[in-house]
């Protein structure tokens, strides 16, 4: 076997630390592994957004993905790169449905970590559909937010149930505060979320 270079492939939105470093330290360790009786090398640059064709094969062999949760048409090129050109991704774009917080936080509770107690609240509006209004007449029942803040106990978080970026996210201390906050949550489903007070050190995951 020759040298082969293996291609490796950023996809970024507004990211400017992150890919710095990694180009950096790819650049300084200059990877040269044996492999199969030849050299294995690795590239690396960052994905352009432009129309692409489904029968054109990927010229990647690994994306490392920081934008296809919100950004659409990076994702159906990665989705078809996935299928058709057998690329490796990370984070796998079909998982973005259980990356938003609800399914987090279950997850971590299966495995036994400690989340704060939390609460999925109703959204306070709808979008329109022909089906919505025999639907919460069937079914939805009132419920009192200021019962569900003092269970919960202030402060706390009211927060989307989905998303990142520390949008749309309250820190509310009394049922006042609660009540705004939830009034103008719009469509967005929300969860209330005890705080976690006098911690020793904060750590933000990405």
């Amino acid at each position: 076997m020759a040298d082969v270079t293996r291609q490796i492939g950023l996809s970024l939105g507004a990211d400017l630390c992150w890919p710095l470093c990694f180009e950096r330290v790819l650049e300084r360790l200059q990877l040269a592994l044996p492999h199969h009786h030849g050299t294995l090398r690795f590239a690396c640059e960052r994905v352009t957004i432009e129309p692409f064709d489904l029968q054109k094969p990927c010229r990647y062999d690994v994306v490392l993905d920081r934008l296809t949760h919100w950004y659409h048409p990076s994702r159906e090129w990665i989705k078809k790169a996935l299928l058709l050109d057998g690329l490796y991704v990370f984070n796998n774009p079909w998982t973005l449905q259980s990356m938003e917080k609800h399914t987090s936080y279950c997850a971590m509770m299966r495995l036994g970590l400690k989340v704060p107690r939390t609460w999925l609240l109703p959204p306070k509006a709808y979008e329109p559909s022909p089906d919505l209004q025999p639907t919460l007449e069937r079914y939805a029942r009132m419920f009192d937010l200021k019962e569900i803040g003092h269970e919960l106990g202030y402060p706390l978080f009211l927060k989307p149930y989905s998303g990142g970026g520390w949008v749309g996210i309250h820190h509310v201390h009394n049922d006042g505060e609660m009540q705004a906050a939830y009034d103008g949550s719009g469509v967005t489903l929300m969860h209330a979320q005890q705080a976690v007070r006098d911690y020793d050190v904060f750590v933000r995951c990405v």
